[in-house]
């Protein structure tokens, strides 16, 4: 059972940055208030119609007061995040293996499962979040409805990295960790094993399918990045930035972060996505501002920032794996990635593979997600009208993922 009040205090991070960052973009909106009658003032599209609307006597004053409305609106927001009483308060499933600070949890024996002995399923979510945005809260989880119909998944959650994980690269991990739990899932229970990957936890089950493919049954990924060429949504900013700068010099960055830190501490991965969409936060919160902080819906929106703000530091090899391998060299799309000893070549996956490739994915956007199942002989493709997080907990996840996801497992795991 979990429910420890969680520290929010300097929330969401980089708080700092968060707020300044608004005050700078609605100050320079502040400044070119007189021309925004312009017809050559840059406005979105979308916005022209209302923009032409505002006449030519726009009064900055009214300008001035409805930014700091909405400033305020953030500050509230925050406020009631910091105070708000909701606490993740679950019960977890057995553990049934660790190694390091790995570990396996078995939605099979949770509450409400059907049937402990149903085909396994071995679940690799992402390393920069917490796994358990798999199985966030109380009829918002996705391994807890898939082993209500009958499956029996398994999560793998990377847990906090120590001192045994400190020099991890992510092709460690996947000999060091993955491997051995697939291993352990074939062994007890006897039969193959479907392997299910949620963002780069989706890279990483294929290239585990691909690689070491003895008691794998299935492939099913959700918003799995492949080909980073893309320079869309909030993965291609991040990439633009990151290859502006020197592969060498970020290198070295991260080096002299991990012997600082002993990892890469989860803020620079938080500031790096701020700095990418530095408006996203304040937004945000000028939202959960403006519904009733006692509602369901108030009480969804903690419950998704409480796990935003709960990430882990990274190991500094796997960082670089990360933001320089996959992000800047893309070495996935172009199949020099080695992972498990090899090459990892996408048209060796043999079994069963079906994707979901959001539509509306800023993180992992289509053509960044889509390439992976383009590869991989007979794969399936689904298109979710939703985003990369709404994938698996959002209003429409059971009905455009979940359904169609324990549809796929059940006919094609062992």
């Amino acid at each position: 059972m979990t429910g420890t009040p969680p520290d929010r205090r300097g929330e969401p991070s980089p708080l700092v940055f968060h707020l300044s960052a608004a005050l700078s973009s609605y100050g320079q909106a502040l400044m070119a208030a007189p021309r925004a009658a312009d017809p050559a003032f840059p406005w979105a599209p979308h916005l022209a119609p209302s923009a032409a609307a505002l006449g030519p006597d726009l009064d900055r004053i009214e300008v001035a007061r409805e930014i700091g409305a909405r400033m305020t609106a953030t500050l509230r927001g925050i406020a009631i995040w910091h105070a708000h009483p909701y606490r993740r308060e679950v019960i977890e499933p057995p553990v049934v293996w660790t190694m390091g600070g790995a570990r396996l949890l078995d939605y099979g024996a949770a509450p409400g499962a059907s049937d402990p002995d149903g085909p396994p399923v071995l679940v690799v979510p992402s390393m920069i979040n917490r796994a358990y945005i798999l199985d966030l809260q109380a009829g918002r989880s996705m391994l807890r409805w898939l082993a209500g119909q009958g499956l029996r998944p398994l999560l793998l959650d990377w847990g906090v990295a120590g001192p045994s994980e400190a020099r991890f690269t992510l092709a460690d991990y996947g000999a060091q960790r993955l491997l051995p739990a697939l291993r352990h899932v074939r062994a007890t229970t006897g039969r193959s094993v479907a392997l299910m990957g949620y963002c780069m936890g989706g890279t990483l089950a294929a290239g585990l399918a691909a690689r070491a493919p003895d008691g794998v049954a299935a492939l099913a990924t959700i918003g799995a990045p492949w080909d980073f060429a893309s320079t869309k949504g909030i993965a291609g900013g991040l990439r633009a930035m990151l290859r502006s700068a020197s592969p060498a010099r970020i290198a070295r960055q991260i080096d002299a972060l991990g012997a600082a830190f002993g990892f890469v501490p989860v803020e620079v991965f938080q500031t790096l996505f701020a700095l990418v969409n530095p408006l996203q936060a304040v937004l945000k919160f000028q939202k959960l501002a403006r519904i009733d902080p006692a509602g369901h819906s108030a009480r969804q929106f903690v419950a998704l920032e409480d796990w935003l703000a709960d990430g882990v530091p990274m190991a500094a090899p796997a960082a670089r794996n990360l933001l320089i391998d996959w992000q800047i060299d893309n070495q996935t799309a172009k199949r020099t990635w080695r992972f498990l000893g090899g090459a990892v070549d996408p048209g060796a996956i043999g079994v069963p593979t079906l994707a979901f490739c959001g539509l509306r994915d800023s993180i992992v956007p289509p053509p960044l997600s889509i390439a992976l199942p383009r590869a991989i002989p007979g794969a399936r493709v689904l298109e979710p009208a939703t985003g990369h997080v709404g994938m698996v907990v959002g209003s429409a996840a059971r009905s455009q993922v979940w359904r169609p996801m324990a549809e796929f497992l059940l006919a094609h795991a062992g």
